[in-house]
């Protein structure tokens, strides 16, 4: 799979799934935090790994824990890999 052309790609798609899933403040939530993931990915694709970890620790400072434990619950909640494949990955292209 090639890189995404992050100029290109556009999020409308992707907002309809998750305001469609999602409960309405959750869902808006979600598009906001990939509006500004897709604007850092714009600057430069790299920022995307350092947003990730900027974010995780962060994240990990406010509840008391690790950067680590943060990822493990996320990874616990998330989608599978079948869902991911089958119902996301061609939203972001």
């Amino acid at each position: 799979m090639s890189a995404p052309d992050w100029h290109r790609l556009d999020l409308e798609t992707l907002a309809g799934e998750l305001r469609s899933t999602l409960p309405p403040a959750e869902a808006e939530k979600m598009v906001w935090a990939f509006e500004q993931a897709l604007a850092a990915a714009r600057i430069d694709g790299d920022l995307l790994r350092y947003l990730l970890a900027a974010t995780a620790s962060l994240v990990a400072r406010a509840e008391g824990s690790s950067p680590r434990a943060v990822f493990e619950a996320f990874f616990r909640r998330s989608v599978s890999d079948e869902d991911w494949r089958e119902r996301y990955s061609d939203l972001i292209a």
